[in-house]
């Protein structure tokens, strides 16, 4: 699994001072103030109110330069308060230099200059989606001081603002705008402020292919897969399966209340592969509920229903004791969940240097090692968590990115007085806090807490062992488009419970499929495509009741027998029973 947060290096989109042609040591900037908004194109309209103060008693200043890392530059103005000034742009490499001339013989001793800079910029701002993501006003100083250094970024129309780093002050809601003053000396750096806006919700079709291949001589047949496809739990997110290419047999929500699809895929011949094809719905939200330890009680307060979430297992050792010591240096007594949980992510984040791995190790290999991907940074923070008495489980799922995922792990800890709480301490190392809050670009596929194993799969069959491998692909729904796949989910999902319904009925779950029909019709001969999710999502939640209820996990133990092997056993067996059989007369005889 590998997590989709960027280099540091690579989010800081730095823009160098400008360099005053000719000024004196003494000369500084009194006002640097910049006004940084981005479009829903994801260019960005740059406004820059600089003044400018000569304090050399000699020395004129005639121009000045700046370096702003984009080439796509257009509709550049710059302008004091008498009118135009004169202005050049030059590209070099992934950058372009602006230098600004003033009027005249430039400002001169003992005054101050007061001009202004516009100009769009491509290329600056990234993400993809409903994600929109950048840093912004990077300043390595020259010679000159800024005395007052603003910078203001303005998120899309409609976004929240869930990250700025360093924090900065939320001065609008909407559009989200915030504000960072501070001072820069001489010669000094300010690496600028990044900040992560998202529109939500963000609703996705995610595509699974679950290839099955037999690669023997003989056919696998009596083949089922059970295959893991969303957790219902979180309060964020709202996932619904909207088809199929072969029949289900049935759903149900295991004891973590991850709803599981059963599939009967009967016979694989030789040299078949068959491929099972699901298509998935997903609403996600933001989640950042703005809590504090004053919200959450102490460790002792811990429920006991919660044991299984304190127990080690095979990758989360948390009985090993290294993890207990390195437990107890980080935890240092303290008694609040909300304190302790959030010392120990930030501990995996300063151990942890990322690296992708090929398999997966487990806490102790990380904190050996000190490297790790998104398992390794999951595992070892599950791990600690348990060790210190906070209960944790880890989230299995995707995250997307640039038009992009991947499978990704994070985890929740359980946080007395307010219930699971997510965290992600892969992505805080890149971004600072992803800590009880998730951002709408993280897909929960399953919940993993009572094993530490994380296959969202198992299938039973006869015969030759088939090999197994899932592709993936998502796309990013509008909400029009997302509206119909909605009615299409509800309609699969109001199917199945009828089928479901009929072969074990019931007058209560006959009133809730019938709610989930009512509501499917009410989504259908809807116009608006708020009112057409809103009814589909009643819809699927009432069918689900149904099928949560008549569904049943297969009784059937895992049975992988290849009747070759089978044979050649048997034949062993015979040949080394006449052998004995032969021995034992000889010696009989004698």
């Amino acid at each position: 699994m590998r997590s989709l947060g960027l280099p540091l290096i690579a989010m800081l989109l730095l823009c160098l001072p400008p360099a005053a042609a000719a000024a004196p040591d003494s000369s500084y900037y009194e006002v640097y103030d910049r006004t940084f908004t981005i479009r829903d194109d994801r260019l960005l309209d740059v406004y820059e109110n600089v003044t400018l103060v000569n304090s050399s008693s000699s020395t004129r200043i005639t121009s000045v330069t700046w370096t702003i890392p984009s080439t796509d530059l257009s509709q550049v103005q710059v302008w004091d308060d008498v009118g135009p000034l004169s202005h050049t742009t030059t590209s070099i490499d992934s950058s372009t230099r602006l230098k600004i001339n003033f009027r005249g013989l430039g400002i001169r001793p003992h005054s101050k200059l007061t001009f202004y800079v516009s100009y769009t910029a491509g290329g600056m701002v990234s993400g993809s989606g409903v994600e929109y993501k950048t840093g912004l006003g990077g300043i390595t100083a020259g010679d000159l001081r800024y005395d007052n250094y603003i910078v203001r970024i303005q998120g899309p129309a409609g976004s929240y603002l869930f990250l700025s780093d360093p924090q900065s002050e939320l001065v609008e809601n909407d559009p989200p705008t915030v504000t960072y003053s501070t001072s820069i000396g001489a010669h000094e750096n300010f690496e600028g402020v990044r900040v992560k806006f998202y529109k939500y919700p963000a609703y996705y079709k995610l595509t699974l292919e679950k290839c099955i291949t037999n690669h023997a001589a003989s056919s696998t047949t009596d083949l089922m897969l059970d295959t893991m496809l969303f957790n219902e739990e979180t309060s964020w997110q709202f996932s619904a399966l909207a088809s199929s290419n072969y029949p289900i047999k049935t759903m149900y929500v295991d004891s973590e209340n991850n709803w599981h699809g059963v599939f009967e895929i009967s016979e694989v011949a030789p040299s078949e592969t068959k491929v099972v094809r699901l298509e998935l719905l997903y609403e996600v939200g933001i989640y950042d509920p703005n809590l504090t330890s004053q919200n959450v009680g102490l460790i002792s307060e811990v429920p006991s229903w919660l044991e299984p979430y304190l127990q080690p297992d095979d990758k989360w050792e948390s009985d090993n004791f290294m993890i207990q010591q390195r437990a107890m240096e980080v935890v240092a007594g303290q008694p609040n969940v909300y304190l302790a949980a959030k010392q120990i992510l930030e501990s995996v984040v300063v151990s942890l240097d990322y690296q992708v791995q090929t398999a997966r190790h487990g806490a102790v290999w990380a904190l050996q090692n000190g490297v790790g991907d998104c398992s390794e940074y999951t595992d070892l923070s599950i791990a600690l968590a348990r060790a210190a008495g906070i209960p944790a489980r880890a989230m299995y799922g995707w995250g997307y990115s640039e038009d992009n995922m991947a499978g990704h792990a994070w985890l929740e800890f359980y946080l007395p007085n307010v219930g699971w709480q997510p965290a992600d301490p892969t992505w805080a190392e890149t971004w600072g806090d992803y800590f009880c809050r998730i951002d709408p670009i993280h897909l929960t596929r399953n919940v993993r807490g009572l094993s530490s194993g994380e296959s969202g799969f198992t299938f039973t069959y006869y015969g030759t062992a088939p090999s197994f491998h899932e592709n993936e692909n998502v796309v990013i729904l509008t909400r029009s488009v997302a509206a119909q796949e909605f009615v299409n989910a509800a309609q699969y999902a109001v199917n199945l419970a009828d089928t479901l319904l009929a072969a074990s009925p019931d007058e209560t779950l006959e009133a809730k499929l019938t709610l989930a029909e009512n509501a499917l019709y009410q989504a259908q001969a809807a116009s608006d495509e708020n009112q057409i999710i809103l009814y589909s999502k009643i819809s699927l939640q009432n069918a689900n009741e149904v099928i949560r209820a008549l569904g049943n996990e297969p009784t059937q133990e895992t049975v992988s027998v290849d009747f070759e092997k089978l044979l050649l056993f048997l034949v062993v067996v015979g040949v080394v029973t006449a052998i004995a059989l032969g021995v034992y007369a000889i010696l009989r005889r004698r």
